[in-house]
């Protein structure tokens, strides 16, 4: 695990006033919640001890969300044991030997990350719509930072039981949730995640409404990978809804997906017809709606893609029963 640390120490010291009057914690509450004492707080505010990355990541769910750009630009990173490298090195040219000799005998190993070049899975097909959808990645200084932001009350089992669960799975790495007034944020820091959604699965970093499409390795490959792309968007950025006004009988049901970015929206609907799916397609201020509407048509929707969010599943259960 590497350590941050702000050159400035101006810099760490605006960081934690921040942190302390946005989370309206006292420092001895913010000290327990990152498992350290109240004295090695008052380190870190001052800059005199860098701060492990974990824990400095618990500190960051604390930040206002609009200032957590802010700050990443003000921070940078080292390696933990950088003090016990150098030392290593020095006693690496002394005894070369015995090290050599030390690695036969120990088979030295080094633990690798994920490959970014792992096969095609439904899980992370789907993981791909869920970024499709509601998540955004982006590189600040030399923190690498994905996030996937929903509604806090919900999307909170869908973030908990099932987007945890997949981070783990795929990159084993467990995520940090943060629910805050303007919603639930589920954050990875990882150059790996990065480089897997922006190099080989070209998703724009940063803001990418108007430009982001499903990825063409997912076009060209089997159907399955496809479906599970679409329930990760329809999961995050879709809906479901209902018309109750009196020219129906009963409430009339809806599934509906918005997006700014007009060929993403061309790309669901040629994937809907391939799949016999009824729909429509609306304008919306500076987006599309696409609807898909009424029973037989949603229930067709339900039985070839399904949704993973439970808010969505609770509301069409009737349809599935």
């Amino acid at each position: 695990m590497d350590r941050v640390y702000f050159p400035k120490k101006e810099d760490s010291i605006e960081f934690f006033d921040n942190l302390r009057e946005n989370s309206k914690l006292s420092w001895n509450k913010i000290s327990k919640l990152i498992g350290t004492t109240r004295s090695m707080v008052g380190k870190y505010r001052e800059g005199e001890l860098s701060i492990p990355e974990e824990r400095f990541n618990h500190l960051l769910s604390l930040i206002n969300v609009h200032k957590e750009d802010y700050f990443l630009r003000k921070t940078r990173k080292k390696n933990k044991n950088w003090g016990q490298i150098i030392g290593g090195k020095k006693a690496y040219k002394i005894n070369k030997k015995s090290f050599a000799e030390g690695r036969k005998q120990g088979g030295y190993r080094v633990k690798y990350e994920f490959n970014i070049c792992m096969p095609l899975s439904e899980e992370l097909c789907e993981f791909i719509g869920v970024i499709i959808g509601d998540g955004f990645t982006n590189k600040y200084g030399t923190m690498y930072e994905t996030q996937i932001v929903g509604d806090k009350n919900l999307d909170k089992e869908y973030y908990f039981n099932k987007l945890s669960k997949i981070c783990q799975s795929l990159f084993n790495i467990k995520p940090n949730i943060a629910i805050k007034e303007d919603g639930i944020r589920l954050t990875l820091y990882s150059k790996r995640v990065f480089e897997l959604l922006t190099k080989r699965f070209k998703i724009p970093k940063g803001v990418k409404s108007y430009t982001v499409e499903i990825p063409l390795e997912i076009q060209n490959s089997e159907s399955k990978f496809l479906k599970a792309t679409v329930r990760g968007m329809f999961d995050t950025d879709g809906g479901v809804g209902f018309d109750k006004r009196k020219r129906y009988k009963k409430p009339y049901v809806r599934i509906n997906y918005t997006s700014a970015s007009k060929i993403l929206i061309q790309q669901l609907s040629s994937f809907l017809k391939q799949e016999n799916i009824p729909h429509s397609i609306h304008p919306n201020r500076n987006s599309q709606i696409i609807q898909i509407n009424g029973e037989q048509n949603v229930k067709g929707f339900i039985h070839k893609i399904g949704f993973s969010n439970q808010r969505h599943i609770k509301k069409i259960a009737y349809l599935t029963n």
